[in-house]
């Protein structure tokens, strides 16, 4: 029998390729980390890394999307915050005021009125805060300007008026919905009214029916904290104005009956006595600013006119005696959602640091079952490679040899 050297390098040539094939295997392992690339080469192990891929890639979203909700908190903490400040400045004013020996001189009044104005504003820019793409207090429509004021104060019956305009999901158009507040010389008063995206009157009732909707809105997100079997248990990452400046909780409305939470929302209105304690409309930090705005200029245009100087001036005294103390408690309330920011936030920096931990244990689990050892790996690719490039000098030698050459026997 005669081997002829094509015979010869045929077995050569296999024993090359597979030299290249597990070259090539080897650089990819190094360069990938993993031991295996298909089911087929170990199905358990596989697709146990598959397994664990996809909880690393899903904590590591959570990670993610953390960050941008505390920013968002924060933001909310901040509003809050600035909110109380306005207010205490606005209280230490209205004692001032109060215990000013020349509150009798109207350009003394004035003073004190247009401070409270600008007090009030900036309550009100605080609600229209913007982050990233969205009002803080607003929802996630940034083509809606959700707060705004109106003031009448030379009317029939003086007034200031706080309208949110808010795009419900779903709708096309914002709907505007009226909170105005007033003096009828006897009472003050709160009174609802609005118009949906078409441009129709809303009544008091309707409007409150879509205040308590907007109220009821939140923002619950999956960020690794509570369950999404159990949608309570979720943190609520938004925050309405309207919730900031009452104190309710989107929760705690949504826990009561329709006609419950609007009684609650509502308040002592048109005149009727108005408990300190109430959590309403009527007793929010715009509500009572606007009170101290009123009673103010009411004071004003009696000393200006001397007409019923003395019922205006008791009325002027009672009035911010009222505010100190209602400001007080709805101080108290935006001091309460800002705590309840503070915990949320906690919360979140905890969520986030139990998620590092879980990730760096599935990265270790990982690593076990799937990952090679890199010096391991390393020495196995070089040795591939110097036996590759051995093998390639034989086969030089090797094609040099004529066609014609016989192997003996």
């Amino acid at each position: 029998m005669r081997v002829t050297a094509r015979t010869y390098y045929q077995d050569y040539a296999k024993s090359v390729n597979d030299l290249h094939t597990k070259l090539n295997k080897s650089m990819e392992q190094v360069g990938s980390g993993r031991k295996f690339d298909e089911a087929k080469e170990d199905p358990i192990a596989y697709y146990a890394g598959k397994r664990i891929e996809n909880q690393h890639t899903d904590a590591d979203a959570k990670k993610s999307i953390i960050d941008d909700v505390k920013n968002r908190l924060y933001q909310q903490e901040r509003g809050a915050l600035s909110i109380q400040e306005d207010m205490r400045e606005v209280n230490k004013r209205v004692i001032n005021l109060s215990n000013d020996p020349t509150n009798a001189n109207p350009a003394t009044v004035q003073t004190f009125e247009s401070e409270f104005k600008q007090r009030l504003n900036s309550v009100v820019n605080t609600l229209n805060s913007q982050y990233d793409n969205f009002y803080v207090y607003g929802g996630n429509d940034m083509t809606t300007v959700p707060f705004s004021l109106k003031e009448d104060l030379d009317g029939a019956n003086p007034s200031i008026t706080l309208t949110y305009t808010h795009k419900f999901p779903g709708d096309e158009k914002a709907t505007e919905l009226n909170i105005k507040y007033s003096y009828d010389g006897t009472h003050y008063k709160n009174e609802f009214s609005g118009k949906d995206g078409n441009g129709t009157a809303l009544n008091e009732t309707d409007s409150l029916k879509l205040i308590l909707s907007a109220m009821r809105e939140q923002g619950k997100m999956s960020t690794g904290y509570g369950s999404l079997r159990d949608r309570s248990t979720l943190i609520d990452t938004y925050t309405g104005g309207l919730n900031m400046i009452t104190g309710l909780s989107s929760d705690t409305l949504k826990g009561l009956s329709d006609s419950d939470a609007i009684a609650r929302i509502k308040g002592a209105s048109n005149g009727g006595a108005v408990n300190a304690q109430e959590d309403s409309l009527v007793n929010t930090p715009v509500a009572l600013i606007s009170k101290s705005i009123l009673t103010s200029h009411n004071y004003i245009k009696a000393i200006e006119s001397n007409t019923n100087v003395s019922t205006a001036k008791e009325r002027f005294h009672k009035d911010m005696s009222d505010f100190i103390n209602q400001n007080d408690d709805s101080e108290s309330r935006v001091s309460d959602t800002y705590r309840v920011l503070g915990i949320k936030y906690a919360a979140l920096e905890s969520t986030q640091e139990k998620l590092d931990l879980t990730m760096d244990t599935l990265q270790a689990e990982y690593s076990s079952k799937l990952a090679i050892d890199p010096y391991d790996a390393v020495v196995k690719m070089y040795s591939y490679q110097y036996s590759y490039n051995a093998a390639m000098k034989v086969g030089s030698n090797i094609m040099q040899s004529s066609l014609f050459d016989f192997v003996g026997r």
